[in-house]
């Protein structure tokens, strides 16, 4: 019995002390990691300058950049040799700052940034550069115009005043949007015109909007962009017109429903219309048709020059749709217009109502094809051909 009370004592003895041992071990608790924060060091402050010191043919219309590291700016001057200061942006944060506008060009500027870190040390950082001389300066010239309303068939088309070498980084320049998608590229046609058409037509009643941002900016060969533009149009209506010389009829499709059927005579075997797709150019009413525009005098046998109601052009060469009363006995039955789709005065003034440029009439079935470049001719490419881009 006494041996047991020896036990169970010792037990109990044993209990207290491991009890005590939990309780007195040391707890580390936040302020031994605080400690060990508050002996981190202070974050030094940096500065990186763009374009770097002693740079030089750099583009004036590419921003100049202050960008602060563990700090903020306090001040940022930049100025011409002359004195000239030019100004900039500052963000929220006050840790970068960027020019908004394009500089002059050969001219040397002087970049000065200065920032005070957690460490308390001020930094001072100062790049000194010039910017390039340009050979010569491209303005871009733009179709559709600002604010108007096309056919769905309307490419964009953009006219360099100067040859663009560097057609790469010319078309990372150019932003076009559409509040509803499409999908489209860019094609050259020559060094100073490019063209941006989508797979498939415009959606209809969409709105698009041309940004270009090339002001002061390389387009290779020591050409720069001369200004920035920034275009908006709007889509109207899906018109498309589908004209066959065999049936001697066009069906015209609004919005995919056929709104009217117009019986028409094409060009008489010596002076045939040309077969492919083409968007209406121009909408006019009166309009005086000359032979002499392509060579033959009116005076000529065959020569003409005639003033007719409600014409819209659909090559450069002369083709267009309009109406033609003299010939209405063989319209949906013979040829006998020198190219021309010739309809009747009533649907010739449908469509001078109703149209728009870039509105498509696509002919067929009339031997003769539509050339590269007689008109807007970008629908004659399937996708895959368009997106060659030679």
């Amino acid at each position: 019995m006494l041996g047991r009370k020896t036990q169970i004592i010792a037990g109990i003895l044993a209990g207290l002390v491991l009890a005590a041992g939990c309780t007195a071990a040391p707890d580390p608790g936040p302020a031994a990691g605080g400690d060990k924060k508050s002996s981190a060091a202070p974050v030094p402050a940096t500065l990186d300058l763009g374009p770097k010191d002693g740079s030089n043919d750099v583009a004036p219309g590419e921003p100049v950049t202050v960008a602060a590291g563990g700090s903020t700016l306090s001040e940022v001057t930049l100025a011409a040799a002359d004195g000239t200061a030019i100004s900039g942006e500052l963000d929220q944060a006050k840790q970068r700052w960027n020019t908004s506008k394009p500089l002059e060009y050969g001219t040397k500027y002087t970049l000065t940034a200065r920032s005070v870190g957690a460490d308390g040390n001020p930094v001072t950082r100062t790049s000194t550069f010039t910017t390039a001389t340009a050979k010569a300066q491209a303005y871009p010239s733009v179709i559709p115009l600002d604010g108007e309303t096309t056919g769905v068939g309307m490419p964009i088309t953009i006219k360099f005043s100067a040859p663009v070498a560097d057609k790469a980084a010319a078309e990372k320049m150019l932003t076009v949007t559409s509040d509803k998608p499409a999908t489209g590229a860019w094609r050259w046609f020559g060094d100073d015109e490019v063209h941006y058409r989508t797979k498939e037509y415009w959606p209809a009643y969409s709105t698009i909007t041309l940004d270009i941002k090339i002001a002061g900016r390389a387009l290779g060969n020591g050409v720069f962009g001369k200004a920035d533009r920034k275009i908006s149009f709007k889509t109207g209506p899906s018109i498309i017109s589908k004209v066959s010389d065999n049936e001697k009829q066009m069906r015209t499709y609004k919005d995919g429903q056929l709104v009217l059927t117009s019986p028409v005579s094409l060009g008489k075997p010596s002076a045939r219309s040309v077969s492919g797709t083409m968007l209406i150019m121009t909408v006019q009413s009166p309009y005086t048709m000359d032979s002499s525009t392509y060579g033959v005098p009116t005076d000529a046998p065959g020569g003409y020059r005639t003033t007719v109601k409600y014409a819209l052009r659909l090559t450069n060469s002369g083709q267009f749709l309009h109406s033609a009363p003299w010939s209405v006995r063989q319209q949906g039955r013979s040829n006998t217009s020198h190219g021309c789709l010739n309809v009747s005065v009533e649907n010739a003034k449908w469509f001078y109502e109703n149209s728009h440029r870039g509105d498509v009439v696509t002919v067929s079935d009339t031997g003769a094809d539509l050339k590269p470049g007689d008109g807007w001719t970008d629908w004659r490419f399937s996708w895959e051909e368009w997106q060659k881009k030679v």
